[in-house]
C-alpha cells in the first residue's frame, strides 16, 4: 500500500516557464509512486507561472506552492528542502518532464542497493524519451568514493546535474550543504554535486532515460554569453577542481582540468564570435 511507503518530496523550481509548466506537473501527477509531496517554488516569475502553480493546489492536495523573490535555482531548491517533509527528495526543472516510472524506479533502486542516491539517464530527444523510458536497462551501485575517483569519466552523464536523482534527505541536510553558497544564482550543480555524493555512502545508477531534459533557446544555458556568466562558470569549475585536488583524486582532477581548459578556449571563441552558450559552451551549467 502507498501509505506504507515513505513520503517523497519533489521540488520544482519555477521561473518564467508557463509554457511548459503544465506538462511538467502533469508528468509528476502521473507517477506510479503515489506517496508524493510536490513543492512548486515560484522564483519571482512574471509570466503568470506563479498563478498556474496556485491553480494546481486546487487540483491535487499533494501540491504545495512557495512564492519568493527571484533568487535563482539553488535558493528555490533550498526553500523546497526546508519546507519538504519527505524522507527522500527529487528535483525536477519546470520546463522538463519525467517518465511515470521516474520516482518508483529510483526508489526501488535505492532500496535494492541500500543506497543514499539513485540516478537515472536522461534524454534530450522527446520521441526517444517516450519510446525508451520503459525499457529494462542495466543497474549498478558503487561506493560514493568510487564515483568521485571516476568523476568526469565513465559516469559523467550521471554526475553533475541535480535533477536526475533521488536523494535521502540526510545527504542534502548534512553540514548545511544547501546553504554552502549563499547568493549563488548559477552553476549551482557544478558547485554542489560532488559534495552531495561525498555525503552518501553508496550511489546507484540505472541506465534508463527516465528524465526528459528540454533544451530551450531562451533558457539560462542558451542565453548569450556575458562576461559575468563566463566568470561565474569558470570560478565554479575552479572551486570544483580544488575539492578534487584536496581529496587527492588525481585522475578526476586531471579530467576536470582538461575540461576547464577546453571551456576557457570555447568561451573565448564564443565571446569573440557572439556564439550562444546553448551551442555547446555550457554543458555543465544549469538551465
Amino acid at each position: 500500500m502507498e501509505a506504507d511507503k515513505p513520503l517523497i518530496t519533489v521540488v520544482v523550481p519555477v521561473y518564467q516557464t508557463g509554457r511548459f509548466l503544465g506538462e511538467c506537473v502533469e508528468s509528476l501527477l502521473c507517477q506510479t509512486y503515489g506517496n508524493l509531496e510536490i513543492i512548486l517554488v515560484d522564483d519571482g516569475s512574471t509570466d503568470g507561472s506563479g498563478s498556474l502553480c496556485d491553480k494546481y493546489t486546487d487540483r491535487d492536495g499533494r501540491i504545495q506552492v512557495i512564492h519568493q523573490e527571484n533568487s535563482g535555482p539553488m535558493a528555490a531548491r533550498k526553500a523546497g528542502v526546508d519546507q519538504g517533509n519527505g524522507t527522500y527528495f527529487a528535483f525536477v526543472d519546470s520546463d522538463d518532464m519525467v517518465s511515470p516510472l521516474y520516482i518508483e524506479k529510483l526508489y526501488e533502486l535505492l532500496i535494492k542497493f541500500q543506497a543514499d542516491i539513485a540516478a537515472c539517464a536522461f534524454e534530450k530527444n522527446k520521441v526517444k524519451f517516450l519510446a525508451e523510458h520503459r525499457r529494462k536497462i542495466k543497474e549498478l551501485c558503487m561506493p560514493s568514493q568510487q564515483m568521485l575517483k571516476r568523476w568526469h569519466g565513465r559516469y559523467k552523464k550521471f554526475e553533475t546535474v541535480m535533477w536526475n536523482k533521488l536523494y535521502h534527505r540526510n545527504v542534502l541536510e548534512r553540514d548545511g550543504l544547501m546553504a554552502m553558497f549563499p547568493g549563488c544564482r548559477s552553476c549551482e550543480d557544478i558547485l554542489l554535486s560532488h559534495y552531495i555524493v561525498q555525503n552518501a555512502e553508496k550511489v546507484a545508477l540505472i541506465y534508463c532515460p527516465l528524465y526528459f531534459y528540454r533544451s530551450r533557446k531562451d533558457s539560462i544555458t542558451s542565453a548569450k554569453i556575458s562576461k559575468d556568466k563566463i566568470t561565474q562558470n569558470l570560478n565554479a569549475q575552479r572551486m570544483r577542481m580544488d575539492f578534487f585536488w584536496k581529496k587527492r583524486y588525481w585522475r578526476s582532477f586531471c579530467r576536470l582540468l582538461w575540461g576547464y581548459l577546453l571551456h576557457r578556449m570555447m568561451f573565448c571563441v564564443a565571446e569573440a564570435g557572439g556564439m550562444k552558450q546553448g551551442d555547446g559552451t555550457s554543458r555543465f551549467a544549469s538551465k
